[in-house]
């Protein structure tokens, strides 16, 4: 009985581990970011254009990451909600 309760844990975590490492960084379009980032770009970064747009889906949590010409990076919650804001040194 502990060997079938001790494979049955190693599997699932084995299969944890494997979802978890299929997430990653993906380069996304501009267009595939939520409504309410795209708003908050255009509405205070209009005069900077955007260089890529990654999207870090996490195992529970995805985020989308804005880099901007002027050195700026934008972090967006997957509800499009600004979350950080880093400055290029």
């Amino acid at each position: 009985m502990k060997l079938k309760a001790s494979v049955t844990i190693f599997t699932f975590a084995s299969l944890m581990l494997f979802a978890a490492c299929q997430d990653g960084d993906k380069i996304i379009t501009v267009d595939q970011l939520p409504a309410a980032a795209k708003t908050y770009i255009e509405q205070n970064h209009a005069n900077e254009q955007i260089l890529y747009v990654k999207k870090d889906a996490e195992l529970f949590n995805t985020k989308y990451k804005v880099q901007l010409s002027g050195g700026m990076e934008l972090e967006f919650n997957k509800k499009g909600e600004i979350q950080d804001i880093d400055m290029e040194d």
